[in-house]
């Protein structure tokens, strides 16, 4: 996405569906034009955008926003999505340019490798509610500029990147590469002596200047881009044969020389797909692009909308008009942002504040929240009843060191139970709501079974402090073929 604004006692039942369900993912390949799970059915990318990887760390506050954890995985799996596409910066991930950076003072330091646990955890608990990885190298710089915004190409850092991104998750099969977010011509924004042709795309070698799109040009210092083809290349050396996405030119919104330019996968079995970025008012924002263009790429190979929205300013009905249009085509659509905007952040952005929720439990907001939500609740509306919790009582351990709920369901199921506190509290530089951790385990319908959570050192320290806290539980229950079943309780905890 061209812009980016920065952000930093009841029962609610929400049904999830998203075709065949597990307690994780299956593995996703590429199969003709369309992508597949291990069970050989036809799958789609639906879901959302969570930003903050890409840009917290450069910003020297945190890793993420705070809300990257099992609570947050639920409350977007309860939208019936079924992928979430995680933007990253390539310096953070190297430890190089001064990134992470620590301008904030957070405590404890960031560091790479704590930049890294923190998406491979992030992975982690989004796999855990059945929710595929779309990992989106989003923020980069050449030489020794810090990764802080957006750049044409991809350069010499991000052939590292992927070496070690892909190396770290290539036996996880339920990720996806986004290898970069979105190609750009600076000829078409604001320097028109530095074009990026198709075969720049595809090969590299074309000269670029090393400013970032929002920025004034900057053509005393320039960097040789890296093509797709490298990134291809570069990523399956690594051994890792999950699918890739590859954005086309003018913000990922062009895909007219896309099939004619396709690198090539080494692999016996090609795994590249198209991803398509669709902005209302963006040159292919029409039906008839979409007919012309679009289609005609979906038609060789899968095409996944990366990012999508509408103004939020004005009426319209292009949010789902173009869902409607996919869901006819094959197409995978994932929307931005999954981020809470302030008052002000929202009238500053005026009407590109794209965002999809109210606030971190994912309460949808309008226009593109509530779309997007009331799309994807269409789409499984058919899906036929999920496992309900029947059974709910929790004890907290002498020791608050851990809580034992029992649980029980009317249908045999997998979980995964999490938690975390209803208040935000201190934690590095802002406040935040603080992670209880979570658990999985498995249901035997109409069977009732204790569950054990071993509560985070953070929490157990924060407990102690407060000597009592109110926390969300958040239960994720899911069976074979049908809908996901998520449902919330809060709870007081006190300390003995």
């Amino acid at each position: 996405m061209r812009w980016r604004y920065f952000v930093a006692a009841a029962v609610v039942l929400l049904a999830q569906a998203a075709g065949t369900a597990s307690a994780a993912p299956p593995s996703i390949a590429i199969q003709g034009n369309h992508f597949v799970n291990g069970a050989g059915q036809t799958v789609r990318l639906l879901g959302v955008n969570h930003p903050s990887f890409e840009y917290a760390c450069a910003f020297g506050y945190a890793y993420s926003d705070g809300n990257t954890d099992a609570q947050d995985a639920a409350a977007i799996a309860s939208w019936h999505a079924t992928a979430v596409r995680v933007p990253l910066n390539e310096d953070c991930w190297l430890g190089i340019n001064g990134l992470p950076s620590n301008s904030q003072n957070p405590s404890p330091p960031l560091t790479a490798a704590g930049y890294r646990q923190a998406v491979q955890s992030y992975v982690a608990d989004l796999n855990a509610a059945g929710l595929y990885v779309i990992l989106d190298l989003h923020w980069t710089a050449p030489e020794a500029y810090a990764a802080d915004g957006q750049r044409p190409m991809p350069d010499g850092h991000s052939v590292d990147f992927w070496t070690s991104v892909a190396t770290a998750f290539k036996t996880n099969p339920s990720v996806v590469f986004d290898a970069f977010n979105e190609p750009y011509s600076p000829a078409a924004v604001n320097d028109p002596g530095f074009p990026v042709d198709w075969s720049c795309w595809k090969s590299g070698g074309c000269f670029l200047p090393s400013s970032k799109d929002s920025d004034p040009p900057n053509n005393d210092i320039q960097y040789q881009a890296v093509g797709m083809q490298t990134l291809v290349t570069t990523i399956r050396a690594t051994g890792a044969t999950q699918p890739i996405l590859l954005g086309g030119l003018s913000y990922a919104n062009d895909l007219s020389q896309w099939l004619a330019n396709e690198p090539a996968d080494t692999l016996a079995s090609p795994q590249l797909a198209a991803s398509f970025h669709n902005y209302q008012g963006e040159a292919c924002g029409s039906q008839q692009c979409w007919d012309g263009t679009i289609a005609q790429v979906a038609a060789q190979v899968p095409v996944v909308t990366g990012e999508f929205d509408q103004d939020v300013c004005r009426s319209s009905t292009f949010d789902d008009t173009y869902m409607s249009w996919a869901d006819q085509h094959g197409i995978g659509y994932l929307a931005w942002g999954w981020w809470v905007l302030s008052a002000q952040e929202i009238s500053d952005a005026g009407c590109n504040a794209f965002y999809l929720i109210k606030d971190h439990s994912g309460t949808p907001a309008a226009p593109n929240g509530t779309a997007l939500h009331d799309h994807l609740a269409a789409l499984v509306g058919s899906a036929g009843a999920g496992p309900r919790l029947r059974g709910f009582r929790a004890k907290l351990a002498s020791g608050s060191k851990k809580l034992t709920f029992t649980l029980s369901s009317d249908q045999s199921s997998s979980g995964v139970l999490s938690g975390r506190t209803v208040r935000s509290y201190a934690a590095k530089v802002r406040k935040r709501r603080v992670s209880l951790g979570s658990v999985r385990f498995k249901l035997t319908a109409g069977k009732s079974k204790k569950v054990v959570l071993k509560l985070s050192r953070t929490s157990r320290k924060l407990l102690g402090r407060q000597r009592k806290l109110r926390v969300q539980i958040t239960i994720t229950l899911t069976s074979p073929g049908k809908p996901r079943a998520v449902s919330h309780r809060t709870l007081t905890l006190r300390s003995r």
